[in-house]
């Protein structure tokens, strides 16, 4: 049997019964048809995976599926979370041969942005109401301006072309969709949702990679021509899973964020034991990923839940008590090595922590020298190129660090201000304005969960569509709250 086959074979294997548990916490959301249009769209895009070959055959065969799902689905955003990890994020230049061999770089969740993002964004854009700019409008439209403004900096065209479609995808398009889609309680539940149904087959997947010490999706990127420069990495002895993520950090980041939104959902009729055999799934593939900033970014999380919000918190408590009796009961060898795996307080691979320790204090003097907006050569500085791996690469391993060296302190203080004004703005929701369809310091334990989160690796693989999309959630949850409350008052929203 062909290991692609083997490999499919596996992965739907692990996935069917996580499946069934998103069924059972979806179905009184969205319905049972939705949902079965959620999980169908989900299988075939991890069968073209597989089968198409090629990363074209796979776009070109994805392309007939998202017509299929526009046609087909009551909110075709909410598919572009579920389908955007299903594939390996890996990136793959396109171009046109003869012309420009490398237009720009496309990876799964950009195709999925242009194919049904793009479409919403245009009927979107019809309302002049969603034509307004407010609140982390502004600083969002800035650090796009920003970014696509420095990419002159280039030394050739076809390199400026690269990047600017690049940032569109990236940043604009997923932030007005889902900024200007959520609309009540019910859209950002919905919203959550997808999240935890993209994540928990991946999370079953991630624990079957750790188990057999086999990362499933690698025969694919082989099968694309794309080379991995360390498609096998361990931790004290233990494979890291990856799954469609590549990347360990990133995929430790979808569980962690998945985790989150399924203990942040707000609807009745859902029994509790599926919400939290869910939870315990994406709590599974966190720690498969053996990555522990998202760890640590799950605790916050858990900490601002427990702090600020008592209907959230019956959520949270129990899950407290289930570790803590796990803990109890396994075996001392197994707990002794777990402990040994934690950050701050373990002895396994602490040469991570120093190398994030020497990056910083490294970066300083180079950013001295470019403190505006940055140098995009910054990875050539000799204090930089002192800290080149045995991989031949320098992992800038915080994305704060990598936006202020390659953008400047302006870059960083627009990206930032994106983050602090939603967060303000649920914080105030949190305290004075409670709603009974949403939890909104759950909402905003997620923020800052992947806030810190994204202070211990930089944006690869997916790390960036999950914080901007979720960005866009939080801006449109405060957005149409906000206008909701004005027009209560008789006041006029021009």
């Amino acid at each position: 049997m062909p290991e692609y086959v083997r490999a499919l074979a596996y992965v739907l294997i692990v996935a069917v019964p996580a499946l069934f548990v998103a069924g059972r916490l979806a179905v009184p959301l969205i319905g049972v048809r939705e949902f079965a249009l959620w999980r169908n769209c989900w299988v075939a895009t991890t069968a073209l995976v597989f089968l198409s070959g090629s990363f074209l055959v796979f776009a070109a065969l994805v392309g007939c599926l998202c017509l299929y799902i526009h046609r087909r689905s009551q909110q075709p955003a909410m598919l572009y979370i579920v389908l955007s990890f299903a594939a390996p994020c890996v990136a793959i230049g396109m171009g046109i041969p003869g012309v420009f061999n490398r237009i720009t770089d496309l990876n799964p969740p950009r195709l999925l942005c242009l194919m049904v993002l793009l479409p919403q964004a245009a009927l979107l854009w019809r309302d002049p109401r969603n034509r307004i700019l407010g609140g982390a409008d502004l600083p969002v439209v800035g650090f796009w301006l920003m970014l696509s403004s420095l990419a002159a900096r280039q030394e050739d065209v076809a390199s400026v072309l690269r990047l600017l479609p690049g940032y569109a995808m990236d940043i604009l398009l997923p932030y007005f969709v889902f900024s200007r889609t959520i609309r009540t309680g019910e859209d950002i539940n919905r919203a959550l949702l997808a999240f935890v149904v993209a994540a928990l087959p991946l999370a079953g997947i991630g624990m079957f990679e750790l188990w057999r010490s086999w990362r499933v999706y690698y025969v694919v990127v082989l099968d694309w021509d794309v080379t991995l420069i360390t498609p096998y990495l361990f931790r004290d002895g233990l494979l890291r899973a990856a799954t469609t993520a590549i990347e360990p950090i990133a995929f430790g980041f979808l569980c962690m964020v998945g985790a989150a939104c399924a203990i942040s959902i707000q609807a009745s009729g859902t029994p509790a034991r599926w919400r939290w055999l869910a939870v315990s799934l994406l709590i599974g593939g966190l720690g498969a990923s053996i990555s522990r900033g998202p760890w640590l970014g799950f605790g916050l999380f858990c900490l601002i839940v427990l702090l600020f919000d008592e209907r959230a918190r019956k959520h949270v408590v129990p899950l407290a008590l289930a570790l803590a009796v796990a803990a109890y009961v396994m075996p001392k060898s197994l707990t002794e090595r777990i402990i040994n795996l934690l950050p701050f307080i373990g002895s396994a691979d602490e040469g991570s922590e120093t190398y994030r320790e020497r990056l910083f204090e490294q970066s300083l003097s180079v950013i001295d020298r470019h403190p505006l907006f940055g140098s995009k050569d910054f990875l050539a500085a000799p204090e930089l190129q002192s800290l080149v791996q045995g991989q031949g690469i320098i992992d800038v391993v915080n994305s704060y660090l990598q936006i202020v060296l390659e953008f400047g302190w302006v870059g960083l203080i627009l990206f930032v201000a994106v983050f602090a004004v939603i967060g303000m703005q649920l914080a105030e929701h949190s305290i004075f304005k409670k709603k009974s369809d949403v939890y909104f310091s759950s909402i905003l334990g997620i923020l800052l969960s992947i806030c810190f989160a994204i202070a211990t690796t930089s944006s690869v693989s997916y790390i960036p569509s999950i914080y901007w999309a979720f960005a866009g959630m939080a801006a449109g949850l405060v957005r149409s709250t906000g206008s909701s409350e004005m027009q209560a008052a008789g006041m006029r929203v021009l």
